[in-house]
């Protein structure tokens, strides 16, 4: 019971005073990062996903967080809708979150887009069981709940090798607010990776950096990098300051349907009495567009095309291509503009009269069987 109570002060005392614990800290790579980030609403495709995270495990009464999502691109691309749901609970504290996030894209090259989204959000807060409460801030502010609407702010760059986006969550908290006011916090969020195409553009590398303020002194900059073998399975790592340390491994059941795993674990003696936090994904995506970035494969897939259109030329009956037949009218089709045609052709060089030295030259060269034989008398 006293590591109970010890737990409840400790989370109560997390959300309540530094105001960080509503904001949920999820693997981006296998969410897509929209929950951070509007401008990701229909970005590069649409997906429906599910996530589970249990934190903390050593803890009793360890923050419980489930996440629900769905965005898509719609008119072609150009725009992108999205709606998001995290429910979270701490003990004898509930925070329920909704969202709603709409996406502009900007295409701005082939191979590079631009994203501007915004969303507007519903916060929800309160106490279960307030017996077990004994600070009167805490009972003053979270005894009725505590709701408010706000707004999100993002942008989104993507080329070929690169994306990088940044956004500013909760706005009107952070304008309108005193910080000793605020239930929840605003924070700021922003990331850079990299796309570095391995064997061919068969695989992916993806280095990273992601960094989110949720205070003037509390910050997580994470370090990692993803790597994916065969377009199937996905595997990555990250460091994060305080000593925690992330892995997650994906897998591709199908096209379209990816399930993760996500283990972070704090180093240290800290971290033996903690214990880690476990994160399961499960993404369906849909609506993918395709981004040219197999160079190789492109490559030789037109030399392969080059090679048996040539191929077929001369073979008398295959797949498309042409029975000998064919090649001949084709060939009789295309004669009359033959260079040695129209050099040949002196008719039309000479006004349509041979020359006599050509009369000539064409009577000699005439066989001799061919000359008409004199009469005998």
């Amino acid at each position: 019971m006293k590591r109970f109570l010890l737990s409840v002060s400790f989370f109560l005392f997390c959300a309540g005073i530094s105001s960080a614990q509503d904001i949920p800290l999820f693997s981006q790579k296998l969410t897509n990062s929209f929950m951070y980030n509007p401008a990701m609403a229909g970005q590069s495709f649409g997906s429906l996903t599910l996530s589970h995270r249990a934190n903390y495990s050593n803890v009793e009464g360890s923050p419980v967080d489930n996440y629900a999502s769905f965005q898509t691109p719609i008119a072609g691309g150009r725009f992108g809708v999205g709606v998001n749901a995290f429910q979270e609970k701490v003990n004898v504290l509930n925070n329920t979150y909704f969202s709603g996030a709409f996406a502009y894209h900007v295409q701005i090259t082939p191979f590079s887009k631009l994203s501007m989204g915004v969303s507007t959000e519903y916060n929800m807060m309160k106490l279960t069981d307030l017996t077990l409460v004994t600070d009167d801030v805490v009972l003053q502010r979270y005894n009725t709940g505590v709701t408010k609407p706000d707004f999100s702010f993002g942008m989104v760059y993507e080329s070929r090798l690169f994306k990088a986006g940044l956004a500013a969550n909760r706005l009107s908290t952070a304008v309108f607010q005193s910080k000793d006011a605020r239930s929840i916090s605003n924070y700021y969020s922003a990331y850079a990776q990299g796309t570095l195409p391995v064997r061919g553009g068969t695989d992916l590398f993806e280095p990273y950096v992601s960094i989110r303020k949720f205070s003037e002194s509390n910050q997580t900059i994470d370090l990692g990098a993803y790597y994916t073998y065969n377009e199937k399975i996905i595997a990555g790592a990250a460091v994060r300051n305080g000593a925690v340390f992330s892995g997650s491994l994906g897998f591709k059941l199908t096209k379209g349907m990816l399930v993760g795993y996500s283990r972070e674990m704090i180093l240290g003696s800290v971290g033996g009495f903690t214990g880690s936090s476990n994160e399961l994904t499960l993404r369906l995506d849909f609506a993918v567009k395709e981004t040219p970035k197999k160079y190789n494969s492109d490559y030789k897939n037109s030399m392969s095309y080059r090679r048996k259109t040539l191929n077929t030329s001369g073979v008398k009956k295959t797949a498309g291509g042409r029975t000998s037949k064919q090649l001949s009218k084709a060939q009789k089709r295309v004669a009359a503009f033959s260079p040695n045609k129209r050099y040949q052709n002196v008719s039309k060089l000479s006004g349509g009269q041979k020359s006599s030295a050509k009369k000539s030259y064409t009577k000699s060269r005439r066989p001799s069987s061919s000359r008409k034989k004199p009469k005998r008398k």
